[in-house]
């Protein structure tokens, strides 16, 4: 029996020609089981479903090269907030445990957390995702079968790192390796990728993630390269992302922590830089020698830039458009909370253009082949990432017909600089469609967020049993405006009639 054909027409489809993404007005995608079979103006072929999208845009499904899948729960309380101390720094505001005391997540759900970052990926149009390596509570395996349900293309392991941050009694904070540590994870990951890899129809793709690079010794680096290298798998991992990790790395070994990366061998088209943010020449490292984006660069690594979570803590890239036109591979990352990846497009844009004082900055055009075709060639897959004869039918179909678009002469500058996610309509991967009508096909999305609020609220009234000072958690973190409190009633007056 012959798969059904489903012929999709829309106002407007983003082709790839085989060189580059081409925009055709009026036109259709044809897409059977798991494969793309046509694209262009017309089709003269029978279809077994028609889906008619007038005032669409239809485009490859979206790639996230950098996210969390959870509930971000931690982000959601430093917007505005946090210490000084940490030099702009966001998850060590909340992710360093104290003695005696839980960790900050110990009261989430976490099942409930996954889920929801998974219905909010795909809500917004994201079709694959890089998972930095979450979900290590029972070895990745809630996390496996997750994926299996959402119908996402999630690339996976729990994560490697031989590193721990502590607070002391007055919140000093300290770092500790433990090379002992950073073996047993690497373990747990490969056998986590012996297990899992390609399972569910090939959508999990199992990939070593390393947490961080300040948090891996030159030993841990050589033998996750050795363990990917022998298993055939891509690498991971933050680098970049705190101004003292550049300044530790200097003084300690007198590199930056990209030239480690390259000391160590690590480096390679295989490897996904998480941010690679603070690097020689970005004017917070106070250190001008921009050597390391031509290492990036002549390595043939990947950046995954996500730019909203920086600049919440008052920092950027420096720019996306600097990175680029050094030769350096650019993708995408939904990073934590909202993982909306058409408004991250969008920061991208805006946040290069500001940096580099220069309107034509970062266009629109640059910033989705980012999402699209950068995170394609970030995983090493010729088959995603583009609407081509042959590709994954990996699809999004996106309303640019309301108010929030308004009138559209060129819908790709629409889509990165007036929509958001919440006008995705359609999501399909792999040929299943997981988001018809703007509504999830597989879940139920009320029931997602009623979990995720309760586990965000177990979360945070827990919070003075987590924190090293005992306080509550608007002590710490203030709510923008305070609390209303009702006026007393008028006092009677003697003389009332």
């Amino acid at each position: 029996m012959s798969a059904r054909t489903t012929l999709i027409k829309a106002r407007w489809v983003v082709g790839f020609d085989g060189r580059e993404h081409r925009l055709i007005e009026n036109g259709c995608v044809v897409y059977a089981a798991d494969k793309i079979l046509h694209v262009g103006k017309a089709w003269d072929g029978e279809a077994s479903e028609t889906i008619v999208a007038p005032e669409h845009l239809v485009i490859p499904g979206l790639i996230s090269t950098h996210a969390h899948i959870g509930a971000g729960l931690g982000d959601r309380l430093i917007v505005d907030a946090g210490r000084r101390d940490l030099l702009r720094s966001g998850f060590l505001n909340y992710e360093p445990r104290s003695e005696g005391r839980a960790s900050f997540g110990e009261n989430e759900d976490k099942e409930a957390s996954i889920r929801f970052g998974m219905a909010s990926l795909i809500r917004h149009g994201v079709t694959t995702v890089v998972e930095m390596g979450g979900a290590v509570f029972d070895k990745g395996r809630t996390m496996a079968r997750l994926i299996g349900e959402s119908g996402l293309r999630v690339y996976y392991a729990p994560m490697i790192t031989a590193g721990d941050y502590r607070f002391g009694s007055r919140g000093e904070l300290e770092r500790i390796l433990d090379e002992r540590e950073g073996d047993r994870t690497l373990d747990e990951a490969c056998a986590f990728a012996d297990e899992f890899h390609a399972n569910h129809d090939g959508r999990l793709q199992a990939i070593l993630v390393i947490n961080e690079a300040y948090n891996a010794t030159p030993r841990l680096m050589r033998r996750t390269k050795e363990e990917a290298r022998r298993r055939g798998l891509g690498i991971t991992l933050h680098i970049g992302e705190q101004v003292w990790e550049f300044h530790h790395a200097l003084r300690n070994t007198g590199k930056t922590p990209v030239a480690i990366l390259e000391a160590e061998g690590l480096l390679g088209p295989e490897v996904i830089l998480g941010h690679c943010r603070f690097t020689g020449g970005n004017s917070m490292t106070a250190y001008p020698y921009d050597d390391d984006l031509d290492i990036v660069a002549s390595s043939g690594a990947s950046v995954a830039h996500a730019p909203l979570a920086g600049t919440r803590r008052g920092g950027a890239l420096e720019s996306f458009d600097r990175y680029r036109k050094r030769g350096i591979k650019m993708s995408i990352g939904t990073d934590t909370y909202p993982l909306d990846i058409i408004s991250e497009m969008r920061w991208a844009s805006i946040i290069c253009k500001i940096e580099d004082a220069n309107h034509e900055a970062a266009p629109a055009s640059a910033v989705f082949n980012a999402a699209t075709l950068g995170g394609a060639g970030a995983l090493r897959r010729p088959d995603l990432g583009r609407l081509q004869p042959g590709a994954k039918a990996d699809i999004a179909i996106v309303d640019l017909g309301g108010l929030r678009a308004g009138p559209v002469r060129d819908p790709i500058r629409s889509l990165v600089h007036a929509a958001t996610g919440e006008c995705v309509d359609t999501v399909i991967v792999d040929g299943r469609t997981l988001l018809r009508h703007r509504k999830l096909t597989l879940w139920d999305e009320k029931e997602i967020l009623c979990a995720a609020r309760r586990s965000a609220k177990a979360v945070w009234d827990a919070f003075p049993s987590y924190h090293w000072s005992g306080q509550s958690i608007d002590q710490v973190f203030p709510p923008s405006f305070p609390e209303w409190i009702e006026p007393a009633p008028p006092m009677a007056s003697d003389n009332a009639p």
